[in-house]
């Protein structure tokens, strides 16, 4: 009898392939996709759920490439590795302010009137939490808040109007 995969099966190998692609990128600044789907062995379907989720983290950016061709390469937001603690009260302030706005960490300090370093230390601990996410524009780095609480009432609001979701 097939069993299919659970949700931990599946979220298990998109990190396993994760692995695979930033360990690839690690190795040269720039890859055309095609060139990374051949030295991870990922189908490119597979390749895409993993760059997908490394690009939503902030892990890998998208850069310029010639023509239709997507070209990936690591990236840096410059967020320290800590451990998901408690939020701290710097780290609220920082969650408050991008509610709905996204920014550099250098405009959040002069708006916040913090200092760079503690915006830095803050945007890594709602990092660690899952909370923030990062855009490169150019070599800049825009930070802005997941929007988790509304993909949740997205989901919630087709089953109580009775018509099925379209997905893209």
């Amino acid at each position: 009898m097939f069993n299919p995969p659970t949700l931990e099966d599946l979220q298990e190998t998109r990190r396993a392939n994760e692995k695979l692609v930033l360990s690839a990128l690690d190795s040269k600044p720039e890859w055309v996709e095609t060139e990374l789907a051949k030295t991870t062995g990922l189908a490119l379907s597979h390749l895409r759920a993993a760059l997908a989720s490394l690009l939503d983290q902030g892990r890998v950016r998208r850069l310029p490439g010639t023509g239709t061709r997507a070209v990936y390469g690591l990236a840096d937001p410059g967020l320290a590795d800590v451990p998901a603690t408690p939020l701290t009260s710097d780290a609220k302030k920082v969650r408050d302010y991008l509610e709905g706005r996204a920014d550099s960490a250098l405009y959040m300090s002069e708006q916040l009137r913090m200092t760079r370093e503690d915006v830095m230390s803050a945007l890594s601990l709602l990092n660690a939490h899952g909370m923030v996410t990062c855009t490169f524009v150019g070599s800049l780095v825009i930070f802005r808040m997941k929007e988790v609480q509304a993909l949740g009432a997205e989901q919630t609001a087709p089953a109580a109007t009775g018509k099925k979701k379209q997905v893209a």
